[in-house]
């Protein structure tokens, strides 16, 4: 499928088969179970499902995991009610939904690569099965909302959360950094509808709600050398282009409050400094992008901008608090959005750290013939891995023309696998996703993901094992053997 946004009809009819399945279910009075992932988007796909449960009047438990392991559905496969719901996970994991739930009712909404695996009792909902790229087109709370849309009408509001969970997915690969494909589809939806509000500007962090200092401050991908995570070094950058960051009244100036003269100031501004550090023009003219408004929050509010949302509900996602970001996209505020601003301060310090210590541990990162291979080990949280590749390569701190692969030691005393590489190389045939699966079941642990992002668990030790297998796996798709 190319970047339109045509919704393929056989893919609309599996849609309607699921909405019809839960529906079903809510007739039925059965209690459902809701597994989940912790980043931003399997927290809104949660949060959107969970809405619509809410709404059906289903009683429904919710549980968000870093990865559906063969663990964890041993855990919970006693006491997992009558039907569960896998978002943004399962089509990577139908071998255990198999061999520990084939005899719940089940449905799975998902947008990562799916295994030929047979699980005829489970409805899959998965846009890869459809000729729809999943890692670009569609995420998982894209598919979500799709469901949702079929069960009522009264579930368009939750269309801003599906562009939510795309943005925190990046999925705003298009030429002006905006959503493309079917998550078009449901941004047109949900600006119809009087939701979503789209313009061209700035992408900075809460550049909508926040002072234009700490909209700099804050902002972390991407990532600008220098300024992100400084209030000082933000607020002498202002003052050098001319643009007065505190108005007469001592009061830190917001973007209200520049005239088009200085606007224009700060993007030419903010543009030469990033390329004066190194950073490609491609990249550093996106700082420049499409900007999507949630129209019924309010103007001070930091869920205002969709992609400050996204970055709420990953902070509280990668920091511990996953209820606090199902809660936020299920539409509570109040109590849940304080807590849920605190935790992003503190993920935005734990980025700028992480982050510095990448730079500063060089010696931490080798290259293999087709790899560029960082060990974290203990000095990053497991739940943060991918969140620092990505920034190292969206910031060109680490190349883009090999794949990262980053290890780091997590709680449960495995090894988390990060793997992720610039869409250039997708060209050249690589499937990141695909690799990462079949290095990971070689050394006895689990993966998978997208052409351009995958994860993986391993056993400690296996590292080497690990990284030797998927050098030769990349090799052979970069010479076209596989």
């Amino acid at each position: 499928m190319d970047s339109n946004n045509s919704y393929p009809l056989n893919f609309r009819e599996r849609v309607k088969e699921a909405a019809e399945l839960i529906s079903k279910w809510a007739e039925e009075d059965l209690n459902v179970s809701i597994f989940t992932h912790l980043d931003a988007d399997g927290l809104s796909s949660g949060g959107i499902i969970a809405r619509v449960l809410e709404r059906l009047n289903v009683s429904f438990r919710i549980r968000v995991l870093k990865q559906l392991t063969d663990n964890a559905l041993k855990s919970f496969s006693s006491n997992i009610g009558d039907a569960v719901i896998f978002v943004d996970f399962g089509s990577g994991q139908k071998n255990l939904i198999v061999d520990h739930l084939s005899s719940i009712k089940c449905l799975i909404l998902d947008h990562h690569q799916p295994i030929s695996v047979d699980a005829n009792f489970c409805i899959e909902v998965n846009p890869h099965l459809f000729g729809v790229d999943g890692s670009r087109f569609l995420s998982s709370s894209g598919v979500a909302y799709l469901v949702a849309r079929e069960i009522s009408h009264e579930n368009f509001d939750l269309s801003p959360i599906a562009v939510v969970g795309a943005l925190g997915d990046r999925q705003d690969c298009g030429e002006r950094k905006n959503l493309v494909g079917l998550n078009s589809f449901i941004v047109e939806e949900a600006v119809r509808e009087g939701f979503l509000e789209v313009k061209f500007g700035l992408r900075l962090f809460g550049f909508e709600s926040r002072p234009v200092v700490k909209s700099l401050e804050y902002t972390v991908d991407p990532l600008i050398p220098g300024l992100s995570g400084d209030y000082n070094a933000c607020l002498n950058f202002m003052k050098g282009l001319g643009i007065p960051p505190i108005n007469e009244d001592g009061i830190l100036r917001r973007l209200s409050d520049l005239s088009s003269v200085e606007l224009k100031r700060l993007m030419i501004g903010l543009v030469k400094y990033m390329l004066s550090k190194g950073i490609e023009s491609r990249e550093a003219e996106g700082i420049m992008g499409t900007i999507y408004i949630l129209s019924r929050e309010s103007s001070d509010s930091p869920l205002k901008d969709a992609r400050e949302y996204a970055s709420l509900l990953n902070a509280c996602g990668r920091l511990g608090f996953p209820s606090i970001g199902i809660l936020l996209s299920m539409g509570r505020r109040g109590e849940v959005l304080r807590r849920a601003v605190e935790i992003s301060d503190r993920y935005r310090h734990e980025i700028v750290r992480i982050v510095n210590w990448l730079s500063r541990n060089m010696d931490k990162v080798r290259s293999t013939e087709n790899l560029q291979v960082v060990h974290a080990g203990s000095m990053v949280d497991d739940r943060m891995i991918g969140t620092l590749i990505s920034l190292a390569l969206s910031s060109h701190i680490l190349s883009p023309r090999k794949p990262i692969v980053a290890f780091a030691y997590s709680s449960e005393g495995k090894v988390k696998v990060s793997a992720r590489a610039d869409r250039s190389l997708i060209e050249k045939g690589l499937n990141l996703g695909l690799a990462v699966m079949k290095a990971a079941q070689a050394v006895g642990g689990l993966g998978g993901g997208h052409d351009v992002a995958a994860g993986a668990e391993i056993d400690k030790g296996l590292e080497e094992d690990f990284i030797k297998i998927l050098d030769e796996i990349v090799g052979k798709q970069f010479s076209g053997e596989v």
